[in-house]
């Protein structure tokens, strides 16, 4: 028999006795040792799938027959190889021939499959190989991927985080968090992120121009790792930054700064582009375009002159990129005050009305000037003495801020100009006013002085209160308070007479008078005018003086003619024994009367024939003259007498009896007759001589005879 199994053993015999189930026997024999034969191949056992990363890794390798018996009496040393190039290499290993084992003892570091070689160091065909599985070990560090040498800010860059054991391998079971920091402030950093299988992808961009790093720590531990230094460059241009603007004034310079920025503020060193300008003021002189060179490394001082006050900008603008844009502010102030201006003022407005005028201060560049406190003046070209200007007003800035509201009154229509002054004469503006009539007033004009019974003009107009015509359209009527006047008829305006026309009247009524006009169909619009009636007016002399008369005959007088009658004041009888001397009664009368030829002049029927004498058929013995040239100027001579002879002649002798007329003087008013004394008996001069004398030519009564009154034009 062949043994195949190494050991002691023992050989077992047994059996029937006579076939069947009559009976068994067995036998042993005494113990005996198989030994193994000669090595024919290695074995490797106790080597584990798997192991952490640098832990220490034992296994056995031994060498069996070809029935796998170990081969106890075979001694050789064995070379071990494998595949973790970053381990240490194992030494060889010697077999102890007691047993035919060996045990082997490594660490491997890199992880995977890795796999292990044990070789016959005398017979190179005798090897066995094996594979282990090497997991990572916890992280210790941390690693990240390279960022590019140069980036743009705001580019996004990938950056890879990766958690690493003490052996360099990912550390695949790594469950923390990391979170991202820079040295760049303006940066948006990403949130923390989580790993997967040791790696957590972020991504950074960087926002600030120069050279950036990024730096990876662990949440709660103490990995961390920092990238390598980024030389960040500015993005492209985005927008431009005008600053140092601020406060100016109209016509002076205004310096300000143009930065060209990328999207995240920074400056743009590198910008080329060519700029224009633009400006909420539409005067402004601003600077022409302009091509950023190098030495501006993207900043640029101009300078622009405003000429509006007020909150101004200047925009600039990349000519060819739309959006690359930016504008400023300004506060611009005016300048010196240099002219003014009037406003508020209406185009037309009514007479007597009072009306606004604003006078605001301009610069040289129209700005109101706020600051202004100098003194204006505000004149009219009305000179009617109704017109009421301001006085000149000193400018309060706090209250006016340059501007100030007058008030005016003109009374005169028509086109005005209103103008308005400052104080030292600086500067002058002016503005047109057209001032139209008040309400409508009917206005009667009559001379101051007028003589009864002669026709005046009375100019009619229609006027407001500060007497400017009104070309009106309507009929008037005429009333007045001498109730003998002659009225003119009722007038009719058209409105084509300017509001004037002019009519006659003849007052007879001494004393003030009224001529009244009124509107037909509206009482409330009239008007008067009053004139002084001058005419006649005789005193009576004495009541008993003289023996003849010279009195008015009311019933045929009136103020612009009266008649005088020479009236006898006693009895004459024509007897031979009577007071009529013997050659008979009375025969004639006459009278020279020095008067103001001026303020009378003859009536028509200068002399009229009395009762007292029959003076017989025409022709008649009648004369009377009031002559106004020559020596006789000045007198009144006036005569009758009784026709002695011829035919119609008259006989006889004549009684008077009181109250008997001579003859009646008629005297008219000129109409240029001024107020005055026309005669005054009691003082009359020398050319006086009256008498009544017989036939014979004696004077029956004398100057002292006669009674002569007081006749004057009032």
């Amino acid at each position: 028999m062949t043994f195949r199994t190494a050991g002691t053993r023992l050989l077992i015999a047994s059996g029937t006795v006579g076939g069947g189930m009559q009976g068994t026997f067995s036998t042993t024999s005494e113990a005996f040792t198989v030994k193994a034969g000669p090595a024919a191949r290695m074995n490797l056992s106790g080597l584990l799938p798997e192991a952490e990363s640098g832990a220490e890794v034992s296994f056995q390798v031994s060498f069996v027959d070809a029935f796998g018996n170990i081969a106890t009496d075979y001694s050789t040393q064995l070379r071990i190889r494998h595949s973790d190039e970053s381990a240490p290499e194992v030494p060889d290993v010697l077999v102890d021939a007691s047993n035919g084992t060996a045990t082997i003892r490594l660490s491997l570091f890199w992880a995977g499959v890795q796999t292990l070689t044990v070789q016959d160091t005398h017979n190179d065909d005798v090897k066995v190989s094996a594979e282990l599985r090497v997991r990572p070990s916890s992280a210790v560090s941390y690693a990240l991927s390279s960022l590019p040498a140069t980036a743009r800010v705001g580019e996004p860059l990938a950056l890879t985080v990766t958690a690493l054991d003490a052996k360099g391998n990912r550390a695949t079971g790594y469950a923390g968090k990391v979170r991202i920091s820079s040295a760049d402030s303006a940066m948006e950093l990403p949130a923390d992120a989580s790993f997967s299988q040791g790696v957590a992808l972020v991504s950074v961009a960087f926002r600030t121009p120069g050279d950036q790093t990024v730096t990876a720590t662990e949440v709660g531990g103490t990995l961390t790792a920092t990238t390598g230094s980024v030389k960040v460059t500015s993005a492209e241009a985005a927008r431009i930054v005008v600053s140092g603007t601020g406060p100016a004034m109209a016509g002076g310079d205004a310096t300000f700064t143009a930065t060209v920025t990328d999207a995240f503020g920074n400056t743009v060193t590198g910008y080329r582009g060519t700029v224009g300008f633009s400006s909420t003021d539409s005067l402004a002189g601003l600077p022409g375009a302009y091509t950023f060179t190098e030495a501006d490394s993207g900043i640029r001082t101009f300078s622009a002159t405003f000429k509006t006050a007020g909150a101004q900008s200047i925009t600039v603008a990349d000519s060819a990129r739309a959006g690359v844009t930016g504008s400023g502010a300004f506060s611009i102030s005016a300048a010196a005050a240099a002219a003014c201006e009037i406003s508020d003022v209406p185009a037309t407005t009514i007479a007597g009305t009072q009306f606004p005028v604003r006078v605001t201060v301009r610069d040289a560049f129209a700005n109101t000037v706020s600051g202004f406190s100098g003194t204006v003046a505000l004149t009219s070209s009305d000179t009617h003495a109704s017109a009421d200007m301001p006085e000149a007003a000193a400018y309060v800035p706090a209250k006016d801020q340059g501007s100030r509201l007058f008030a005016a009154k003109l009374a005169g229509a028509g086109g005005h100009t209103l103008t308005a002054t400052e104080s030292t004469g600086g500067w002058t503006c002016t503005a047109p006013v057209t001032i139209n009539p008040a309400a409508p007033k009917i206005h009667v004009a009559l001379p101051t002085d007028t003589n009864a019974g002669y026709p005046v003009a009375a100019v009619v107009s229609v006027k407001d209160a500060y007497g400017n015509p009104i070309s009106y359209a309507g009929s008037l009527t005429f009333t007045s308070s001498d109730t003998a006047a002659v009225l003119p008829g009722p007038l009719t305006l058209t409105g084509g007479e300017s509001g004037t026309s002019t009519v006659s009247a003849t007052f007879n009524t001494l004393g003030a008078q009224e001529l009244k006009a009124t509107l037909v169909g509206d009482a409330s619009l009239s008007g008067a005018g009053t004139t002084a009636v001058h005419g006649f007016v005789y005193t009576d002399p004495t009541p008993g003086t003289g023996k003849m008369r010279f009195v008015v005959n009311t019933a045929a007088s009136s103020a612009k003619l009266v008649q005088l009658d020479l009236v006898s004041n006693t009895s004459v009888i024509a007897t031979s024994g009577g007071s009529i001397p013997a050659r008979g009664g009375v025969y004639s009368a006459g009278m020279n009367l020095p008067l103001d030829h001026t303020r009378v002049m003859a009536d028509t029927a200068l002399l009229v024939e009395g009762n007292a004498l029959n003076l017989g058929a025409a022709p008649k013995a009648v004369a009377a003259a009031l002559p106004a040239t020559g020596p006789t100027s000045g007198v009144l001579y006036t005569g009758v007498s009784q026709k002695f002879d011829g035919a119609g002649k008259v006989t006889g002798d004549v009684s008077l009896l009181p109250g008997s007329v001579f003859y009646s003087v008629r005297l008219k008013l000129p109409a240029t007759a001024t107020v005055g004394t026309v005669f005054n008996g009691p003082s009359l001069d020398t050319r006086f001589r009256a008498a009544v004398r017989n036939r014979a030519g004696d004077e029956v009564m004398s100057n002292a005879d006669f009674a002569i009154g007081k006749l004057e034009v009032r």
